[in-house]
């Protein structure tokens, strides 16, 4: 079953980030668990983000995610809030990770223009899938499902930054409809900017 993130018990929302931990091996992931957790808390409180969760039964834990956003950006400047909270944790990364403070700084000061979305469109951000349920359709049916929800909306389109070298999702997405606009830089992520047109 699929339902809203809105839908899953904050009690879930651990369970979620760790698997988006596990399945999404990006800047927000290598920043650590506490910000992917307030992430998802984020989302799961903003009215605009599009996020869904798969899970076998209710009560279960996730097995799959999708979640975007008209505003992307709105949902990552939260992360900063409180501040002497995210100094705090900031300080935690920059003491294991170094190198990650880099790749944040990047990121933050040379934001891609590909990135910019289109008018009337909304970013699918983040998509992952349990390895355990892998190989039964189920990243195409959570994909489906966030275009579905995307065009009742009222979206027009809807965007994505894939890695250029992660063939799976790429071809995922290919069979979806997406097609690749740019390809483009950012940070230490090379990345292919795709893009799919919602039929009304």
């Amino acid at each position: 079953m699929i339902i809203p993130l809105a839908q899953l018990p904050a009690s879930q929302l651990p369970a979620l980030a760790a698997l988006h931990s596990q399945t999404m091996p990006t800047l927000l992931t290598r920043l650590g668990a506490d910000f992917v957790l307030h992430y998802y808390q984020l989302a799961q409180k903003d009215a605009s983000a599009l996020a869904l969760v798969a899970q076998p039964a209710p009560g279960a834990l996730p097995l799959a995610y999708a979640v975007g956003s008209p505003h992307p950006g709105r949902l990552n400047a939260g992360l900063r809030q409180p501040l002497g909270r995210f100094v705090s944790r900031l300080t935690g990364v920059a003491l294991r990770h170094p190198l990650v403070l880099l790749d944040l700084a990047q990121s933050v000061l040379f934001s891609s223009p590909a990135n910019q979305l289109p008018s009337g469109a909304v970013e699918l951000t983040y998509i992952g899938v349990a390895p355990q349920a892998r190989g039964k359709g189920l990243g195409g049916q959570i994909l489906q499902a966030f275009l579905q929800a995307a065009r009742a909306a009222g979206y027009s389109a809807a965007a994505l930054s894939v890695e250029t070298d992660n063939a799976a999702a790429i071809a995922l997405y290919t069979r979806a409809g997406f097609h690749i606009t740019q390809t483009f830089q950012e940070a230490s992520y090379h990345r292919h900017r795709m893009e799919y047109c919602l039929p009304q």
